[in-house]
C-alpha cells in the first residue's frame, strides 16, 4: 500500500514526466545543435606497386594486412636474367678507343724520338756550315791579302817603267803591260774582297738556321722532315685526345649502365611508416612482368571521411570548416576538418581508394572529412578502420535565441554525457 500510494503520488508522478521530457530532449538535442549526416564511412588513398621489371617475387613479400609502425626496406622483385648486350657493347667500344689511344700515344713517342735525331742532325748541319764558311772566309782574307801585297808590288812596277820611259830607257810597251799587270791585280783584289763579303753574308745566315748556297734550301732536309713531323704529331695529338676523351666517356657510361644492371638485377621496396598492407596482387615467388601491381598501400595517417548531405546545403558547408567524428562503437568524438565538397552532377572520383565511394544519389552532395593524425596509433584488425561506419556532426549557424538555446542544450548535453559516464 505505502509502494503503491508512493507511486500514485504527485511528486513522483512530475520527476518521471520531467524525465522523460529530459530523455527526449536529450535525444533530440544533437539534431538541434548539429547538421548530423545520415550515412558516412572511413576511407584513405592507396598507393600501388608495381613491378619495376620482369622477374620473381621475393618469398619475404609482406602480407596482407600487416601494419607498418616504421619504415623499412624489403626485397621485392629478383632479376632471372638480365640484358647485358649493351654493357658488352660499351665494352668493346672501350677497349677499341683505349688502344687508339695507346696507338697514338706510342707514334707520338716514336716521333719525338725521331724529332730529337733530326734536331742533332740540323744542329750538326749547322755547325758544320758555319765552320766550312769560316775556314773559306779565312782563306779569302788570306788571298786578299796576297792580292792587296801583289797589288802594292805592281803599281810600284809600274811607276818605275813610267819613269824609264819617260828617261827613254824602256819602251812605252813595256810601260803598257806593266799598267796591265797593275789593273788585273785590282781587280783580283777586288773580287777577293766582294767573295769576303758574301761568305760573311753566308755566316751570318747560317748561324741563324739559312743557307744561302746556290745548290741549297733555306734549310736543309733535316729541317723540313721535321716540320713534316710537326703536323703529323698535331693529328696525332688530336686523334689521342679525341680518344681519351671517348674513352672516359664510356667509361662513365659503364658505370652507369653496371650500376642500372645492378637496380635490375635485384630491387629493394622501401616501405612507408604507418602504412598498412591493403591488398596483394601476386603470389610470393611467382612471376611478375614489367608494370604488374604487386601491392596496394593505405595510408593509416591521412584517412578521411566521406559524408553524404543534401543539396540544399551546399552553401552551408565549406571547405575548411570543422566537424566533429565518431566511429560507430566508439565513444571517442575527434575534430576533423572538411577538405572537399563535391555535387552529385560531378564525374566519379578517379582516385586510387580502399573504400569504394558510391555515386551520390541525385540531390546529394559527398563531403570529405580529412581526420587528425594519431602517430602512437597501432591498428590490430589490419585495416586501419577504412570502410568502419561513422557518425558526423557539422555546427549550425544560428544567431540570436537559437544560438542561446543551442549553447544551453549543448551545456546539458554535456553535463548529462558526463553523469552517464560516471554511472
Amino acid at each position: 500500500m505505502h509502494v503503491e500510494r508512493f507511486i500514485r503520488s504527485r511528486v513522483v508522478r512530475r520527476a518521471l514526466a520531467l524525465g522523460i521530457i529530459a530523455l527526449s530532449g536529450w535525444a533530440l538535442l544533437p539534431y538541434v545543435t548539429y547538421r548530423i549526416a545520415p550515412s558516412a564511412f572511413v576511407n584513405a588513398e592507396l598507393m600501388r606497386v608495381t613491378a619495376p621489371f620482369a622477374g620473381q617475387l621475393s618469398p619475404d613479400l609482406p602480407r596482407k594486412g600487416e601494419y607498418f609502425q616504421q619504415s623499412r626496406v624489403v626485397p621485392l622483385v629478383g632479376a632471372r636474367s638480365p640484358d647485358r648486350r649493351h654493357l658488352m657493347d660499351l665494352d668493346q667500344q672501350l677497349a677499341v678507343s683505349t688502344k687508339r689511344a695507346e696507338l697514338a700515344r706510342r707514334q707520338l713517342e716514336e716521333i719525338a724520338e725521331l724529332d730529337r735525331k733530326l734536331r742533332e742532325r740540323s744542329e750538326d748541319y749547322r755547325l758544320g756550315m758555319v765552320a766550312r764558311l769560316s775556314h773559306e772566309i779565312g782563306e779569302t782574307e788570306v788571298e786578299k791579302g796576297g792580292c792587296l801585297a801583289e797589288a802594292r808590288q805592281r803599281n810600284d812596277v809600274a811607276g818605275r817603267m813610267e819613269r824609264l820611259v819617260k828617261l827613254g830607257i824602256s819602251s812605252q810597251i813595256r810601260s803598257g803591260e806593266a799598267q796591265a799587270s797593275q789593273e788585273a791585280t785590282a781587280t783580283r783584289c777586288q773580287m777577293a774582297d766582294e767573295r769576303l763579303q758574301r761568305l760573311k753574308t753566308e755566316l751570318g745566315a747560317a748561324e741563324k738556321g739559312l743557307y744561302l748556297r746556290g745548290d741549297a734550301n733555306d734549310v736543309p732536309y733535316s729541317q723540313q722532315q721535321r716540320e713534316r713531323l710537326v703536323l703529323r704529331r698535331q693529328e696525332l695529338e688530336t686523334d689521342e685526345l679525341q680518344n681519351s676523351s671517348r674513352s672516359a666517356q664510356l667509361a662513365a657510361e659503364i658505370a652507369e649502365e653496371r650500376v642500372r644492371l645492378d637496380r635490375l638485377d635485384h630491387y629493394d621496396l622501401s616501405l612507408p611508416a604507418a602504412h598498412v598492407v591493403w591488398s596483394v596482387a601476386a603470389s610470393p615467388g611467382s612471376m611478375v612482368t614489367e608494370g604488374q601491381s604487386v601491392l596496394d598501400f593505405a595510408d593509416c595517417q591521412r584517412r578521411f571521411i566521406v559524408v553524404e548531405l543534401p543539396e540544399r546545403d551546399f552553401e552551408k558547408i565549406k571547405a575548411g570548416d570543422a566537424a566533429t567524428v565518431r566511429l560507430i562503437g566508439s565513444g571517442e568524438w575527434k575534430t576533423g576538418q572538411v577538405r572537399q565538397v563535391r555535387g552529385s552532377a560531378a564525374y566519379a572520383d578517379d582516385r586510387l581508394l580502399a573504400a569504394r565511394v558510391p555515386r551520390p544519389d541525385p540531390g546529394n552532395i559527398t563531403v570529405e572529412i580529412s581526420l587528425p593524425p594519431n602517430e602512437t596509433w597501432a591498428d590490430r584488425n589490419g585495416s586501419c578502420d577504412i570502410g568502419r561506419l561513422a557518425e558526423v556532426r557539422f555546427e549550425r549557424r544560428a544567431d540570436g535565441l537559437l544560438r542561446l538555446v543551442s549553447s544551453k542544450l549543448k551545456w546539458l548535453t554535456a553535463r548529462l554525457e558526463l553523469a552517464q559516464s560516471s554511472l
